[in-house]
C-alpha cells in the first residue's frame, strides 16, 4: 500500500504541478475548468494506450522508443508553453483590459484553451503512463489488490490536493500581476520540459553528453524525493545533469525569455543587433554539436529575405535512382519546424531519416539552421544573406558537420535566381579531413501563383579542398506553387526531377516538397 501511494502522489504530483500553473495562468477563460478536464480525459486515454502498448514501444527505433516518446511528449509540451509565453507576452495587457471590462469573456483568441487542453492532455498521459507502469510491476510482484488500489486513490488525492493549493495561490495573484509570475514560473517549466526531453535523447544515444555528470547534488536533494521530483517538474531539477542538458537548458531559457521580453516591447533589437546576438548564441553551438554525418541530399535552395513572425512546418523526401556509394543516399526523408525571430534571423530544427546504399531506412540525423538577411529585399542589385546548417548525426561513431556560406538572389523580370555556396567542414574522431565545397542554384518562372516552373541544381564542383574528389552534379526541371489556406497561412508544395551531371551523382532523382507557413 505504501508504495502505490507515494509512487501514484509522486506521479500525479508533476503533472498536478504543470496543470496547476497553466490553469492559473488563462484565469477568467470561460468554461476553464471543462477544457482541463477535457485535457485529462485525453490524457488518461493516451496513458492507457502508451501503458497497453508499451513493448511494442519499447522495441522501436532499435530499443530505443520509450526514450524518443518521452523526449517527443517533454518537448511538445515545453514547446506549447514556449509558444503560450510568447503570445502572452504580446498580448497579455490586451487580455487584462478585455477580462474587466468583457466580465471575463477573453476575445483575445483561442491560443489559451489549446494550450491548456494540450499541455494537460500531455502531462498526464505522460504521468499516467508512468503510474499504470509502475503499478503493474507492483501488483506481480505479489501485493494485493485492495491495498493497490487504496494506496493509489490516497496517492491521487494527496497529489491533486497539492496541485489545487498551488492553483489556488496562484488565482489570489491580482490579474495585474497574475500574467508576470505566471510567465516566470512557465518560462522555468517550459526550460525544464526541455532540457529533460534532450537528456532522454543523451541517455538514449541520439546526442553526446558532452560531459556526463557536471556536478552531483544528490546529497543535498535526492531527484527521488517528493521535493527533488516537484523541482524536476516545476524547473527541471535533476542532481547529476549532463553539460548538454545544461546548456540546453540555459538556451531554452535565453530564446524563450528573449521573445517573451521583445513580444511584450520591454526589448527592442534592432534587425543588425538581433543578428548579432544570433551569431553570438550560434558561434557557441560547436561546443555541443563536436562531430557531420553520412553524405545525404538536403535538395532546398534558400532565400536569403526572411519574414518576420512567420512559423513553418516542412516534409521533404527524395528517391534516387543508380545510386552507387558514393552518390549519396537512394532515399530519404525531412521534417522540420522553425520561426523567423526578427527581421533579420530566420531557424529551423530538422530531424532526417536515410536509406544509404545497401542499408534500411533509418534515422541518421538532426539539424539546426540559421538564416540571416543581410540587406534590405529589393535595395541593390541583388539580395544577400547567410546561411548556416549544423548537423548532429544520431550514432556517435558519425562526424558532426557545420555548413556556412553566401545565399544570394536576384530577380530578372518574371524569373527568380536563387544561388547557395556552402563551406562545410567536419569534427569528430571520424571526421574527413578538409573543406567540403557545395552549391545549390534554383531559376524560378513566377506564371502562376499556385503553379510556376523551375529548375535546380545542386553539386560539389570539386569534392573537398585537402582531399580533392570526382565532382558531383545533378540538375533537373520542376514544378511549384503555392496555395492559400487562411488568411495568414498558405501551403507551398514543390516537385522537382533531377538528373546525373556527372558519373558520382545519381542517374535521376525525385524530390518532394511541402511546406505549411503561417503567422
Amino acid at each position: 500500500m505504501i508504495g502505490a501511494l507515494v509512487i501514484v502522489f509522486r506521479e500525479v504530483l508533476e503533472a498536478a504541478l504543470v496543470i496547476g500553473v497553466v490553469a492559473a495562468a488563462v484565469k477568467g477563460l470561460p468554461r476553464r475548468g471543462r477544457y482541463v478536464t477535457a485535457g485529462v480525459a485525453l490524457g488518461v486515454a493516451g496513458a492507457a494506450a502508451v501503458a497497453a502498448g508499451i513493448d511494442v514501444l519499447s522495441r522501436l527505433a532499435h530499443g530505443t522508443g520509450q526514450e524518443l516518446f518521452e523526449a517527443g511528449v517533454l518537448g511538445a509540451a515545453g514547446l506549447m508553453l514556449a509558444w503560450h509565453n510568447v503570445w502572452m507576452a504580446e498580448h497579455g495587457r490586451e487580455m487584462t483590459s478585455r477580462l474587466k471590462s468583457l466580465g471575463g469573456e477573453v476575445a483575445a483568441g483561442n491560443e489559451p484553451v489549446t494550450v491548456l487542453v494540450a499541455v494537460t492532455a500531455l502531462a498526464v498521459m505522460r504521468e499516467g503512463s508512468e503510474v499504470a507502469l509502475f503499478l503493474f510491476g507492483i501488483a506481480a510482484s505479489g501485493a494485493g489488490g485492495m491495498q493497490l488500489l487504496g494506496g493509489s486513490l490516497i496517492g491521487l488525492a494527496c497529489g491533486a490536493s497539492v496541485g489545487f493549493v498551488l492553483f489556488a495561490g496562484l488565482s489570489r495573484i491580482p490579474l495585474k500581476r497574475l500574467f508576470q509570475v505566471s510567465g516566470i514560473v512557465i518560462l522555468l517549466i517550459a526550460a525544464g520540459m526541455l532540457a529533460r526531453g534532450i537528456e532522454f535523447l543523451v541517455q538514449s544515444g541520439y546526442l553526446p553528453a558532452l560531459v556526463p555528470n557536471v556536478w552531483n547534488t544528490s546529497w543535498l536533494l535526492s531527484g527521488q524525493g517528493i521535493l527533488g521530483r516537484s523541482l524536476g517538474a516545476l524547473v527541471g531539477y535533476t542532481p547529476t545533469p549532463s553539460l548538454t542538458q545544461v546548456i540546453a537548458w540555459l538556451g531554452s531559457f535565453a530564446v524563450i525569455g528573449g521573445a517573451m521580453l521583445i513580444k511584450s516591447g520591454r526589448v527592442r533589437l534592432r534587425g543588425r543587433h538581433a543578428g548579432a546576438a544570433a551569431l553570438v548564441v550560434l558561434s557557441g553551438l560547436p561546443l555541443l554539436l563536436l562531430a557531420p554525418r553520412a553524405r545525404a541530399g538536403d535538395y532546398k535552395v534558400y532565400s536569403p529575405t526572411v519574414t518576420r513572425g512567420e512559423t513553418e512546418l516542412e516534409a521533404r523526401g527524395w528517391t534516387s535512382g543508380g545510386a552507387g556509394p558514393e552518390a549519396g543516399a537512394r532515399k530519404g526523408a525531412k521534417v522540420a519546424v522553425g520561426h523567423t525571430f526578427t527581421n533579420r534571423w530566420a531557424t529551423e530544427v530538422y530531424a532526417t531519416a536515410e536509406q544509404e546504399y545497401g542499408e534500411t531506412l533509418k534515422l541518421e540525423e538532426f539539424e539546426w539552421e540559421n538564416r540571416f538577411q543581410l540587406t534590405p529585399q529589393g535595395k541593390y542589385w541583388a539580395d544577400v544573406g547567410i546561411v548556416n546548417e549544423n548537423e548532429i548525426p544520431r550514432f556517435s561513431h558519425d562526424p558532426y558537420q557545420v555548413k556556412l556560406g553566401p545565399s544570394i538572389e536576384k530577380d530578372f523580370g518574371r524569373v527568380t535566381a536563387t544561388l547557395n555556396l556552402l563551406a562545410a567542414h567536419q569534427y569528430g574522431s571520424n571526421a574527413a579531413p578538409g573543406v567540403e565545397l557545395s552549391y545549390r542554384a534554383r531559376a524560378e518562372y513566377r506564371w502562376r501563383p499556385r503553379l510556376s516552373p523551375v529548375v535546380e541544381a545542386y553539386g560539389e564542383p570539386v569534392g573537398t579542398i585537402g582531399n580533392y574528389g570526382r565532382p558531383r552534379n545533378q540538375v533537373g526541371p520542376g514544378l511549384t506553387g503555392r496555395v492559400l489556406t487562411g488568411g495568414t497561412s498558405s501551403l507551398r508544395y514543390s516537385v522537382v526531377v533531377l538528373f546525373g551531371a556527372s558519373h558520382a551523382a545519381a542517374s535521376d532523382t525525385v524530390v518532394a516538397r511541402l511546406e505549411y507557413e503561417f503567422y
